[in-house]
């Protein structure tokens, strides 16, 4: 091992460099024409609430903020809610070789430090890779994304940023059945879906359930598959949903929701490119569902002085079974075959509850309080069965049960204040008090640790200025805070038979702070949005190997699988910048449009930094839209690529350093869709992904992408 730092880097180059930085540069000269006369509303018009937890248009938000609409969801032909995010800048898609479980990235932090809430309520998850987005699309009504650190409104998890997905209620009629489905040939996969919901009086309903199953995926003959197909990519997942909403009081402000959700998911595991000694590979997940039961309350315009009360409790629980089998060869006529499984339960109770007040002239100001409780089981075996020692084949067996919980406790609060009628401050403050315990154990070496606790006191500052009705610019400084997975703390982990990795019960929490500028305009059918930002955390949480017999280290693995144990010890910086911007054409019906990312993440490890942090320096998007109708039915399509600049991941492996290289990539796609039926009440959707079929991998957190292929989708509502 290298006794001295190393810096390795890695620019924006590789084949994919150029092309991504050409359909960049063109986008943005396309966008100069002479502007038109005529003004119209954009997506920057859009209220948001999940920047500041106050409803706020696009525009005037101090926070970096993306809306995903209803229209947006219909026009998705996907069955996965990660596809409608992948092209909001800043965001990635990651899987870590799971096709049915995907999760977010947010300004290259991995999906473990960003927040997902669904109708803002945290799903937790205590895993090594982060949360997935196990929530049925059809359900879906909007989806919000704030990036970058929102630990103060949004609790812990939220270094990279917050996602929330906000679920469907009644009908406005009565009655209202709808159904719909797609069939996607990139896996062979079909996916169904019917609901049932309305409204009448005071009360509004909404059923639901779902059902997909997918194939291995298709991808084009070359490095990752000889067949066209990627083994191990299937999955299946069926889902059900319910809504029971109340309206009552003078004034009908006051509103009781009840939801019930349930997925459940089973997929397999891409082994990815295996090494000669390999002899066979799998992974399996049988098993990995959700189940969570919310109520809500909400009321509007209590008083003068109270513009609005919410609160919510829920109760969610998580399944989930994992399975890995690897057989290695051992030298001549010798083998070894590990299986691992791992069981884990995940229990969640919370309590969230805000006041809106108007307490005087030019002050916006809202005050809560949030309670969050995990509670996490797990219980793991490995079975370990050596051929050709004489006399007899060896097996060796051993199991771990281990329970634990954090429970965290905080209160926040948030002034908006109307400085001057061009701007505005926002500022806001939140105590946390975490208490984090180990119940029960089956493991010498933990069964002496005392409970934790851990209190911080984090802040956040935004301001937007209006120097012209069509201009905003705005700033922002706000630090994140994570507290360790109950996992990193309490559970062993062995898998492709890369030796054990150790929880440490004595990890510190990861934080960050993060400065961000940005500037919006909207104009004549032009709008855009751009920010900067830059974002340094510290105490990041990574594995080290177990070079002698620690405190919680049980073994030290060999030479060829060591094992290792996890520490405090990784820091980052990042800085980019996000754009996203579009020109409506006057009269045409076309719109070109750009979204892009450029963004440079260094990471600090013990011994060497490097740029080369599986985060590709230029992404993006870059299309024609066209919004019309055909004999008074509503049509729209798109033309448009994606394109991403070479990838890099540097690692130590033993006391080397080790580069790997994703070359840059492009595809062209194109989709359609529209409406039919007296009432528009039909809406369909075609894309056609991949034109060119070109085999690329957006990420090593990320399985290799689709080949050619189409989707379709249809839905009826009546």
């Amino acid at each position: 091992m290298n006794s001295s730092r190393t810096n390795l880097d890695s620019g924006p180059g590789g084949r994919g460099g150029w092309r991504a930085c050409f359909f960049l540069t063109c986008s943005l000269l396309a966008l100069e024409p002479a502007l038109a006369d005529e003004d119209g509303t954009t997506w920057l018009d859009t209220i948001t609430v999940v920047g500041t937890k106050t409803a706020r248009s696009v525009k005037d938000n101090p926070r970096s903020v993306t809306v995903v609409t209803a229209k947006d969801i219909e026009r998705e032909t996907t069955s996965g809610i990660a596809e409608l995010l992948r092209d909001v800048p800043g965001v990635e898609v990651a899987d870590d070789s799971v096709a049915g479980m995907k999760r977010l990235r947010i300004r290259g932090e991995s999906s473990r430090r960003v927040t997902i809430l669904v109708d803002g309520q945290e799903i937790t998850d205590h895993s090594t890779y982060g949360t997935p987005l196990l929530i049925d699309p059809a359900t879906v009504e909007r989806i919000e994304v704030v990036r970058g650190p929102s630990s103060v409104l949004y609790g812990a998890k939220a270094i990279g940023g917050v996602v929330n997905i906000t679920t469907k209620g009644g009908a406005e009629k009565p009655i209202e059945v709808e159904a719909g489905g797609s069939y996607s040939s990139a896996s062979d996969g079909w996916q169904s879906w019917a609901a049932v919901s309305g409204s009448k009086n005071s009360v509004d309903y909404r059923l639901s359930g779902s059902f997909d199953e997918n194939g291995d995926r298709t991808v084009p003959n070359g490095q990752y598959s000889s067949t066209g197909e990627l083994d191990g990519t299937s999955y299946s997942s069926d889902n059900l949903y319910g809504h029971l909403g109340y309206r009552f009081g003078e004034k009908e402000n006051h509103y009781l929701a009840l939801k019930f959700e349930q997925h459940r998911l089973e997929s397999e595991g891409w082994p990815g490119e295996l090494s000669s000694s390999v002899e066979a590979f799998k992974i399996d997940l049988p098993k990995r569902d959700r189940r969570k039961v919310g109520l809500y309350y909400d009321g509007d315009e209590i008083s003068d002085t109270i513009a609005k009360i919410h609160a919510d409790i829920f109760y969610q629980t998580i399944d989930r079974l994992f399975v890995n089998d690897v057989t290695t060869s051992a030298g001549t006529g010798r083998t070894v075959a590990v299986t691992s499984t791992s069981e884990d339960t995940i229990t969640d109770y919370g309590l969230n509850a805000q006041i809106d007040l108007d307490v005087s002239d030019g002050h916006h100001t809202i005050v809560g309080l949030q309670y969050l409780s995990d509670n996490l089981e797990t219980d793991k075996t490995s079975d370990i069965t050596m051929t050709g020692y004489a006399p007899f084949p060896v097996t060796v067996s051993s199991s771990s049960f281990d329970e634990a919980h954090i429970n965290t406790y905080s209160v926040y609060l948030q002034d908006e204040w109307q400085l001057t009628d061009t701007v505005m401050l926002t500022a806001g403050t939140r105590l946390y008090h975490s208490q984090i315990g180990l119940d029960e154990t089956t493991v010498a070496a933990r069964s002496d640790f005392d409970d934790q606790t851990d209190t911080r006191l984090l802040s956040s500052l935004g301001a937007t200025w209006k120097p012209v009705e069509t201009t905003t610019l705005r700033a922002s400084y706000s630090q994140g805070y994570i507290t360790p997975t109950l996992l990193q703390m309490f559970s062993s982990t062995t898998a492709g038979g890369q030796g054990t990795t150790y929880g440490n019960p004595e990890l510190d929490p990861e934080q960050s702070q993060n400065f961000e500028i940005g500037a919006r305009y909207e104009n004549a059918g032009f709008a855009l949005d751009a920010a900067a930002f830059y974002s340094m955390a510290k105490d990041y949480i990574t594995t080290t190997r177990c070079v002698a017999v620690t405190t919680y280290c049980l073994t030290t693995g060999t030479a060829s699988s060591p094992s290792s144990i996890y520490v405090n010890a990784d820091e980052a910086n990042t800085f980019g910048i996000e754009l996203l911007a579009e020109y409506e054409l006057q009269d045409s019906g076309f719109t070109p449009y750009v979204s892009g990312t450029w963004i440079r993440r260094e990471l600090e490890y013990a011994d060497f930094t490097t740029y080369n942090s599986d985060t590709p320096a230029l992404s993006g998007r870059v299309g024609l839209r066209y919004e019309g109708a055909w004999q008074d039915h509503p049509i729209w399509a798109d033309l448009f690529v994606r394109v991403a600049s070479e990838d890099k991941q540097t690692y130590q492996s033993g006391t080397s350093l080790v580069t790997e290289t994703l070359p840059g990539w492009g595809t062209l796609n194109f989709a359609f869709g529209g409406n039919l039926g007296e009432d528009n009440n039909v809406t369909y959707a075609v894309r056609f992904n991949n034109i060119f079929n070109e085999e690329y991998r957006p990420s090593f957190g990320e399985l290799p992408g689709y080949g050619r292929s189409i989707e379709v989708s249809a839905r009826v509502a009546f």
